[in-house]
């Protein structure tokens, strides 16, 4: 009786010490020399990305969430370049949500200076908006309305991605829109519209408002960038007439909701390129699926990083909403790595583990001598997260790579010691 009455009591203390002990613990890492300071730039919900761009044509690289953006290289100034609203980070239906999920600098209308297209809640038509830098205020001030250009409209999709796609030297927004795997092409003269650009068949089941896990790389080694997706891939055509639609390689990347942004790169080393993406952005998993051939097919195998149980990863590490994934070669080794951390609130504190800390991590892209390879976690921080858009590029031009993520804690920038 008094050997139970000890195990009872050891239980019940058990059961109160804090679920972090337990719950995402790290064990040991291989060591590494990387790590990061902590800017929060904004305690306040105003977007659901965050993103790198030299927006005042000054050589620094600027950061960018919403209609806000902060001057490099020490980012302690912000400027407005239109209307400024904080939203609740919870609420009935979308009351909880930014209308700002993703901001894309980029030269769309290939002049010196840097544009912003900007794309909301998935369905709605994207925007942009011409020189920001030119006509943006302190954010003391009171900003009037930019003028809006009309980007694709209808972008569906929650990991959509600006990418030079086709070759052209001009980014394409990769999405779904009106029933189409498509890329959204900026217009080629002043004043224009953006174009829709399908590359699949049209299948409105398929291609529907708010999906999960996409994006691009050569995943069969000719040159050409393809498109993969959380069911599989598309393949360039060579001399594509801009007309058929590519050819679909069905592989089921994730089974079940898919994840966020995709990334293909040669993880093992072995000379062909990877397909690495997190298995449910509100719910759990990652993995890293090792391009295989069989006979003249490409098939792939799974390699589980993270399940829903710490036990399943070497180190001990699980965490859940994976909604922003970003690739970036964070140690200087010559190898990408990913760059991913949990959603706070994506969907209200209703998805599993969503009261658990914010966490941001890198992941480590190790190959072993023996042809093995695995991604390692590192945390950066415990109270930040990401949204629906991470961003990872040189900030003060010291040659790392350091990180942006804005969501429902705030918006934040982590700079590489």
């Amino acid at each position: 009786m008094v050997l139970l009455k000890n195990r009872l009591y050891i239980l019940s203390c058990l059961l109160l010490l804090p679920c972090s002990l337990f719950w995402g613990q790290q064990k040991n890492a291989p060591s590494t020399t990387v790590s990061f300071n902590k800017l929060e730039l904004l305690n306040k919900y105003v977007s659901e990305g965050a993103s790198i761009g030299d927006i005042d044509k000054d050589g620094y690289n600027d950061i960018v969430a919403g209609n806000l953006w902060w001057k490099g290289p020490d980012f302690k100034v912000a400027y407005a370049y239109g209307p400024v609203k904080y939203f609740p980070i919870t609420g009935p239906g979308l009351k909880g949500y930014s209308t700002n999920f993703f901001t894309f600098p980029s030269h769309i209308d290939s002049n010196r200076w840097m544009d912003i297209l900007q794309v909301g809640l998935p369905g709605v038509d994207s925007k942009w908006i011409k020189d920001p830098g030119k006509n943006s205020v302190l954010l003391t001030k009171t900003v009037p309305e930019p003028k809006y250009h009309n980007g694709l409209e209808n972008v569906c999709h929650e990991s959509p991605n600006l990418v030079d796609v086709i070759g052209d030297e001009q980014e394409e927004l990769l999405a779904f829109s009106k029933g189409y795997l498509v890329l959204g092409m900026a217009p080629s003269k002043k004043g224009g519209d953006w174009t829709m650009l399908p590359i699949s068949l049209k299948d409105e089941k398929k291609f529907i408002q708010y999906s999960h896990g996409l994006g691009a790389g050569d995943i069969n080694g000719d040159g050409l960038t393809d498109v993969i997706e959380r069911s599989g891939w598309w393949e360039q055509p060579k001399n594509w007439d801009r007309a058929t639609a590519w050819t679909y390689h069905p592989y089921p990347f994730s089974s079940g909701k898919g994840g966020a942004q995709m990334f293909a790169y040669d993880i093992d080393g072995d000379g062909d390129n990877d397909v690495v993406t997190a298995m449910d952005g509100h719910g759990y998993g990652l993995s890293w699926f090792e391009q295989i051939e069989d006979g003249d097919e490409i098939t792939f195998k799974e390699h589980t990083v993270m399940t829903n149980s710490p036990e399943d990863n070497p180190y001990g590490v699980s965490f859940s909403q994976l909604h922003a994934l970003s690739m970036g070669d964070i140690d200087k080794d010559g190898i990408p790595d990913i760059v991913t951390g949990k959603c706070y609130y994506a969907h209200n504190g209703r998805d599993p583990g969503a009261e658990e800390p914010a966490v941001l991590y890198w992941f480590r892209t190790q190959r072993h001598a023996d042809g093995s390879a695995e991604l390692v976690p590192y945390k950066i921080d415990d109270n930040s997260g990401v949204g629906r858009q991470i961003s990872t590029g040189d900030l003060n031009g010291d040659g790392k790579i350091d990180i942006v993520t804005s969501n429902k804690k705030g918006v934040y920038a982590f700079i590489q010691k």
